[in-house]
């Protein structure tokens, strides 16, 4: 049983609060590895997808190999944690990663793609089409990501989160901040599940009106009645896939900010990966 570290003297009041608000997450450690074609949870390297898989494309031609999940790897370290996780089976992520498209647009679906193998042990490499080779994309040089489970808390201000701080003064909210901090290593985290580092809004309500044909780029999208009415739906949406960017994989998502893979529970519990959403966030 994971338990938080000893909370700073300012938030000792708070404490009921801050330990119902705790989410296990799973954090990973990113390491150098040669093979490219290993399973396991890794950045880079080639895909491990469905025999006969043809690599993606967007619009603007094929999309760049990210990385992948292993849930196979991910359920030994969970045991019952995060029980929504399937317990077998790979999810790579494909994204064009240079036009890097935000997410508040519905258009910018065609510009990533999911490829879920629901048998770990069906999953085989594909190698990138030479038009990556050639431009340097095809990210042959993995990382392998060594996931370890640990425990997240929700941004101060996250209504979602019940940690509504209105009430804090300086002190606690700088203490609340370093102790989330210490958890999960800060906001370019690398994350499956528990609560979001978010660099700007909450995401998960421009998912559920962008997943919906609405486009978020600017307030209209938010005021429509359609978004009115679609709006108690964003809390059903939770945090899949935190990818941050940092010097080690080499990733810098806008101007150094995160990637988040979003999905609903009821979409997560029925392996439909072609119902998540995309968004990139940054400063």
């Amino acid at each position: 049983m994971l338990e938080l570290p000893p909370l700073p003297p300012s938030l000792d009041r708070w404490r009921e609060r801050i330990e119902s608000a705790v989410a296990p997450c799973i954090l990973f450690t990113a390491r150098d590895m040669e093979d490219s074609d290993i399973p396991g949870c890794r950045y880079g390297g080639h895909p491990l997808v469905p025999e006969g898989t043809a690599w993606p494309h967007s619009p603007s031609g094929p999309l760049h190999f990210v990385g992948q999940l292993d849930f196979a790897e991910l359920a030994a370290c969970r045991g019952e944690a995060l029980p929504d996780l399937p317990r077998d089976g790979v999810l790579a992520l494909f994204y064009d990663v240079q036009e890097q498209h935000w997410g508040y647009d519905p258009k910018d679906s065609a510009f990533w793609k999911l490829v879920w193998t629901p048998r770990s042990e069906e999953a085989v490499p594909l190698a990138p089409p030479a038009e990556l080779v050639d431009a340097g994309l095809a990210f042959d040089l993995p990382l392998r990501l060594t996931p370890r489970l640990g425990m997240s808390l929700p941004d101060a201000w996250d209504r979602a989160g019940g940690m509504i701080a209105q009430d804090w003064g300086e002190a606690e909210a700088d203490d609340y901040a370093v102790l989330r901090e210490r958890l999960t290593g800060g906001e370019h985290t690398h994350q499956v599940g528990g609560h979001p580092w978010w660099v700007q809004n909450d995401a998960r309500l421009e998912a559920q009106l962008v997943s919906h044909g609405l486009y978020c780029g600017d307030s209209r999208g938010y005021d429509s009645p359609q978004a009115r009415r679609l709006m108690p739906g964003a809390s059903e949406w939770n945090l899949l896939w935190q990818i941050g960017s940092d010097d080690q994989t080499g990733f810098t998502w806008g101007d150094y900010g995160s990637l988040y893979l979003l999905i609903r529970a009821q979409d997560l519990r029925a392996r439909r990966f072609d119902k998540a959403w995309l968004g990139l966030q940054c400063r």
